[in-house]
């Protein structure tokens, strides 16, 4: 399992592993739909749908 993200491996792919535009697109829809509320020590988080 060590040589999977090892730098040895990482460096010799020979191309970058990057996330797709739908994967970016659903986490930032995510990210903008999550709300977090504080009272007082507690701290409540909400999804928006």
């Amino acid at each position: 399992m060590a040589k999977i993200y090892s730098k040895e491996v990482l460096n010799s792919t020979s191309k970058p592993m990057r996330p797709s535009a739908k994967t970016i697109k659903s986490i930032l829809d995510f990210s903008k739909a999550m709300t977090v509320v504080k009272y007082e020590d507690l701290q409540f988080e909400s999804i928006q749908n």
